[in-house]
């Protein structure tokens, strides 16, 4: 042993004879291991429901359908993706760092509001759908009986999302992974219920996805985390101001982050056709699994990265962006090197096709695209934490920029091909342009909440009781 060694062994040594010393000590650290252990058992299990759900399905509707209604049915799913996209913007992300202000007895009434302005939105946006329906009909009538499925079933994804949300925030994570087992059944026995009795198609698809996330609502509901009682009017327009206020740069970034990754899609469907679109959804889908394993640890440690840094200030998110950074970048270079060492194998087991086989070439950009994905996730987690949210925006723009740029100067030597790489330029120039803005919190800077809220006075006549 080197005295290195030993000098780590002897501080590791005086460290536990001072827990041990101090008996209040140790058990405030076992209780924080275990609440952290069940946080992390939880959520993984939550977003392993929902990630095998979907992967499967994937797989099965891939299998299952035509190559290209396979394709229209992914065009629908990254409708579905954009609107989402959206409400994670202006409601989801801004919202833990509200909770955390607003202190714990205010919880319930902001639980309330935030529920209606989630049925609000989701309320409008099928409303744009069926808007836009007469014109679908005349450019592309093949999707308009999934999109007007969709108007029914948005309203439902909206609000699921919204108390999955909800349980983390409440570190409710159990109550959230019962959800998920509820939606995961729902949607794989939907679907070989639909393809058993000759029923399967992309609306019958769609629908089943309304169908699971009721389930979903009513498992979250049952356990009394969800309430549907109404607010006074004042209070969901105070919060609806207040999440505009930080979601706002996130929304351009939404759109941004839909059209460089999801939005590839479409783009592709609409340059070489619904069959190839398919074909790199089913593509894409191989790497579901660690992307879902980090959004779990994401959903589980965002709410208390916000209070760490409204407790101790924004300097906090440098640090948490360094070491979280490394545990994302480190998972996803594990499963990487596996799928792409093992490409063909993995293909040939899951799906079958001879299409689909003959693409293991582009799973390159997919797998590049992940590992971008990855670099960035703790930064943006830290910077969405500490209420920074315009460099999103900024991001984000730049981020576009480069996608048409590369896309246009790329298709024209390797074809469709040459989306996929724009979009894996243009995520890491958005993944620089977040984590520079790291760089610019100062040491021993207070957190973003620190100062009074301009809006309080009217949130406090419209409740009664004071928001502190």
């Amino acid at each position: 042993m080197t005295s290195d060694d030993a000098g780590l062994a002897t501080g590791a040594l005086r460290g536990a004879q001072r827990l041990i010393a101090r008996p209040e000590a140790l058990k405030l650290a076992l209780v924080a291991a275990r609440r952290w252990r069940g946080r992390i058992v939880y959520a993984i299990g939550d977003q392993g429901c929902a990630s095998v759900a979907n992967f499967l399905l994937t797989i099965l509707y891939a299998a299952w359908l035509p190559l290209d209604g396979f394709g229209r049915y992914v065009v629908v799913w990254t409708i579905s993706l954009l609107i989402e996209s959206f409400q994670i913007s202006l409601i989801m992300d801004p919202l833990p760092a509200t909770v955390s202000r607003f202190g714990r007895r205010n919880r319930a009434r902001i639980d309330v509001a935030g529920t209606w302005v989630v049925l609000l939105y989701g309320g409008a946006t099928s409303l744009l759908i069926l808007a836009a329906l007469p014109a679908v009909a005349l450019w592309a009538p093949q999707f308009v009986a999934p999109l007007a499925c969709l108007v029914l079933v948005n309203p439902f994804q909206r609000l699921y999302i919204f108390f999955r949300r909800l349980c983390y925030i409440r570190d409710r994570q159990d109550a959230a992974s019962v959800a998920s087992m509820g939606y995961a059944f729902t949607l794989i026995a939907g679907a070989f219920a639909l393809n058993g009795l000759g029923l399967l198609s992309v609306p019958a698809a769609v629908l089943l996805w309304g169908l699971a996330n009721g389930v979903a609502i009513v498992a979250i509901y049952a356990q009394g985390l969800a309430r549907l009682n109404a607010p006074p009017v004042a209070t969901v327009a105070w919060l609806a101001r207040r999440l505009w206020r930080a979601g706002r740069w996130l929304t351009g970034s939404a759109i941004g982050y839909w059209i460089t990754n999801w939005g590839v899609f479409p783009i592709v469907g609409a340059m070489a056709g619904l069959q190839t679109a398919g074909i790199l959804r089913a593509l894409q889908n191989i790497f579901t699994p660690v992307i879902q394993f980090n959004a779990a640890l994401n959903l589980a440690i965002l709410p208390r990265v916000a209070d760490k840094i409204v407790a101790v200030g924004q300097h906090y998110a440098r640090t948490f962006a360094f070491y979280g950074s490394a545990l994302f970048l480190g998972i996803v270079f594990v499963y990487g090197t596996v799928v792409l060492s093992e490409a063909e194998t993995i293909l040939g087991l899951i799906y079958r096709k001879p299409e689909i086989l003959a693409s293991t070439h582009l799973l390159w950009p997919f797998a590049c695209g992940m590992v971008v994905e990855s670099a960035r996730q703790a930064s943006s987690m830290a910077l969405l934490a500490a209420g920074r949210t315009r460099v999103f925006f900024l991001a984000r723009l730049a981020g576009i920029t480069v996608f048409v740029t590369g896309a246009f100067v790329l298709t024209r030597f390797i074809g469709f091909e040459g989306v996929l790489w724009a979009s894996v330029i243009a995520d890491a120039v958005a993944a620089g342009a977040l984590i520079s803005e790291l760089f610019r919190i100062k040491p021993g800077a207070k957190g973003a909440n620190a100062a009074p809220d301009r809006n309080l006075t009217a949130a406090q006549d419209a409740v009664g009781t004071p928001l502190s």
